[in-house]
C-alpha cells in the first residue's frame, strides 16, 4: 500500500510535468507563429488558457491560483495593448502562461520576461541602427507617462506605425517562460 504522501508527491510530479511539457510546448509554437507571420493565433493561445485552467484545476495549484495568473497577465498586457506597445495575441499568450503557472508566479514570469524583453529591444535597435532614436523616444515616453499625457503616449507607442523596430514578443514571452520552467523549484 502506499501511502497518501507518496500519492500526493506523485501527483504533484505529474502536474509538474504534465504542465511543464504543454507549456512548454505553446510558448515554442506561439514564439515560432510569431517570428515567422508577425502574431500568435487564437487558436494556439485559447486553448491554452482553458488547459492551464484545467491542468491547475485537477492536477496543480488549484483553480483560483490560475484564474489569478490569467487575470493579472491579462490585465497587465492589456494595459500595454491599449497604448499600443503590442498585440493582443501578446497579451493572450501572457495568459495562457498565467494559467500554468498561476498567482503569484505570474508575477516573476512578467518581471523576467520584461528584463528579456528590455535586453531584446536593445540588441534590435542596435542592429537597426536605431539604438539612439529609439532610447530617445523611450525617454519621451517616460516623460510623457509621468505627465500622463496619455494621448502623447498612445502616439509615440503605436509598434504598428511605419519605421519603428518591432520586436516579436511572443519570443521574448517564450523564452522567459522558459527560463522560469527550467529554473523554478516547482
Amino acid at each position: 500500500l502506499r501511502s497518501s504522501a507518496s500519492i500526493c508527491g506523485s501527483k504533484v510530479f505529474m502536474e509538474s510535468l504534465i504542465g511543464r511539457w504543454v507549456l512548454g510546448a505553446v510558448v515554442v509554437a506561439a514564439a515560432a507563429t510569431d517570428l515567422r507571420m508577425r502574431q500568435i493565433p487564437n487558436w494556439l493561445t485559447l486553448p491554452a488558457m482553458a488547459a492551464g485552467l484545467g491542468i491547475n484545476s485537477f492536477l496543480g495549484l488549484g483553480f483560483a491560483k490560475a484564474l489569478w495568473g490569467v487575470l493579472v497577465a491579462l490585465g497587465t498586457f492589456a494595459i500595454f495593448f491599449a497604448i499600443g506597445f503590442m498585440g493582443a495575441g501578446d497579451g493572450k499568450l501572457m495568459g495562457a502562461v498565467g494559467a500554468f503557472v498561476g498567482w503569484p508566479q505570474i508575477a516573476t514570469v512578467m518581471v523576467l520576461v520584461a528584463v528579456l524583453g528590455g535586453l531584446a529591444g536593445v540588441v534590435v535597435a542596435w542592429r537597426q541602427g536605431a539604438l539612439g532614436q529609439v532610447l530617445r523616444n523611450t525617454a519621451g515616453l517616460i516623460g510623457d507617462m509621468v505627465m500622463l499625457r496619455w494621448r502623447a503616449v498612445k502616439q509615440q507607442s503605436d509598434f504598428r506605425a511605419p519605421g519603428r523596430v518591432r520586436l516579436p514578443y511572443g519570443a521574448v514571452i517564450a523564452l522567459g517562460t522558459l527560463v522560469f520552467l527550467l529554473t523554478s523549484p516547482r
